[in-house]
């Protein structure tokens, strides 16, 4: 795959890292916690072996934040619209996701 296509890939992959860290911290079935935070695990190799394969300049981790916020605001609006979290702190989790991935 190219860079562009994991760009895109990757970004995905971390919205869904810290979708999954919001969905812990705020869900309305604490049964589900384990398999929500097992999910955010595989996520996160996923994303940690993608983030491997290029050099990630200032302008693609923008995009990566860009995209990662937008596949969030779009899962949360059509599959998880009964949990409630701001997109502020959804925007500083994928900060930190980006800066923990040391791209």
């Amino acid at each position: 795959m190219g860079k562009n296509r994991i760009l895109k890939t990757l970004g995905k992959r971390i919205g869904n890292v810290v979708l999954h860290k919001l969905l812990v911290k705020y869900t309305n079935r604490p049964e589900s916690k384990g398999h929500l935070e097992s999910e955010e695990i595989i996520y996160r190799d996923d994303a940690i072996k993608d983030s491997m394969k290029y050099n990630w300049n200032s302008d693609d981790k923008k995009l990566l934040k860009e995209i990662a916020l937008e596949f969030i605001k779009n899962k949360k609006e059509t599959k998880y619209n009964d949990v409630e979290f701001f997109l502020v702190e959804a925007s500083e989790f994928v900060k930190k996701e980006i800066e923990s991935l040391e791209l």
